[in-house]
């Protein structure tokens, strides 16, 4: 094989750059994760679960939407969605805005 049947060589620093920028757009976990407000409207829930910067909200009324019966039913909420609160409190019922993103449905506005 002559060298002009050979690939052309990639500079190590830009193999290495393109390996960053596809781990930098695939680490995105939670909050980060991109996302579309399915609705206005403010549903009522309940926090059953609280880890200390996400929980889990069981909807009163169940949500109408495909992604919705993800997670048994139930809404993920981050620390970062808090509007007037750093943390909740298991068992407390909260208002919130759905919204959707690859990974099911979350709370924001919360």
């Amino acid at each position: 094989m002559s060298s002009s049947d050979a690939a052309p060589a990639v500079a190590p620093a830009a193999a290495a750059a393109d390996a960053k920028d596809k781990e930098s757009k695939n680490d995105k976990t939670g909050p980060e994760l991109p996302r579309k407000r399915i609705s206005n409207y403010q549903h009522l829930g309940q926090v059953i679960e609280w880890k200390g910067n996400y929980g889990w909200i069981v909807p009163a009324e169940p949500i109408r939407h495909p992604k919705a019966n993800q997670r048994q039913g139930r809404v993920f909420i981050s620390r970062t969605d808090l509007a007037n609160a750093r943390d909740v409190i298991p068992g407390s019922f909260v208002q919130f805005q759905v919204f959707e993103d690859e990974q099911g449905l979350g709370a924001e506005n919360c």
